[in-house]
């Protein structure tokens, strides 16, 4: 059985990379299990070909350039690669986590036993400032095991070659600057019946970077989720879409009034996020057009 995975490397996360290098190099692979390496990268890190070929000596790999360095771009990158290849399933991985070393063996005995396409896992953190522990739990979905979802994130994903079959979804650049092509991805997929579900067991971990533990990250990451939520449903919902839009924008308003009625330092901080996305999503209806990434 053939599987390819995927990181995207990029310039920021460098810092990051023989760990997470490292953490795949411990991968353990069922016996009848092939496991392909795929990196995508930008030419201006290609010089990092030279640390794939010392940490990655007994795996098998590919390097991939990305020309337009833009996160939806490079995914349509490795998409393109293993559509024709001889596999049955593949998976993207981030490059600034380390991965469990369980991670495989846990996903081939997730879909041997349940009934789905594609599979998503869970993103832990490595928090210095437990301050933030409450702010990673309320940012971070809570799904149970097992559980039927309508997407997943790249972050820690892994889906059948069944995907390609009858369809051509990719990753749209249009969110480029505001992230969420995942969320479009894979809700697009869900639309067209293939059956997602949630593995509790097949985890990741976030490296600890100091960027995001500041208030101001997880407030800027919120707003962003609001805004490109609007893109995702004009996709998803078309003529209709701005029905569901101001629907969804009055649920986050009401839903963050409801957690502050329960006092909590978690629920304020959910209603905090809850708050930000609708502000998102309004910033959305006014047709700003950030001019990079945010």
């Amino acid at each position: 059985m053939n599987i390819y995975i995927c990181s995207l490397l990029s310039k920021k996360n460098l810092k990051f990379l023989k760990s997470h290098l490292n953490s795949l190099n411990s991968l353990k692979i069922p016996s009848n299990c092939n496991l392909n390496m795929v990196f995508v990268i930008n030419p201006k890190i290609y010089f990092t070909r030279n640390l794939l070929k010392n940490l990655l000596n007994d795996k098998d790999y590919s390097i991939l350039l990305s020309v337009k360095d833009n996160i939806p771009d490079s995914r349509n990158v490795f998409l393109k690669f293993i559509k024709n290849k001889d596999f049955q399933y593949a998976g993207f991985l981030d490059d600034d986590c380390l991965v469990d070393i369980n991670w495989l063996l846990n996903m081939m005995k997730f879909v041997n036993q349940n009934d789905c396409d594609i599979v998503g896992g869970p993103q832990k953190h490595k928090v210095k400032n437990d301050i933030f522990t409450d702010y990673y739990n309320c940012l971070e979905p809570d799904r149970s095991h097992g559980k039927s979802v309508k997407w997943i994130a790249t972050n820690n994903c892994f889906f059948s070659k069944k995907i390609f079959i009858k369809t051509k979804v990719f990753f749209n650049p249009k969110l480029a600057r505001v992230g969420g092509s995942d969320q479009l991805f894979f809700s697009q997929l869900n639309k067209k019946r293939f059956i997602i579900k949630w593995n509790k067991k097949s985890f990741i971990t976030e490296n600890f970077s100091h960027e995001r533990e500041k208030r101001a990250w997880f407030l800027r990451r919120n707003l962003r989720y609001g805004y490109s939520g609007n893109i995702i449903d004009k996709e998803i919902y078309g003529k209709i879409s701005i029905i569901m839009i101001l629907f969804k924008l009055v649920y986050l308003v009401g839903s963050a009034f409801l957690l502050i009625i329960i006092p909590s330092r978690k629920n304020y901080i959910k209603a905090l996020f809850l708050l930000l996305k609708a502000l998102g999503r309004l910033i959305g209806l006014l047709n700003y057009k950030p001019k990079k990434y945010i």
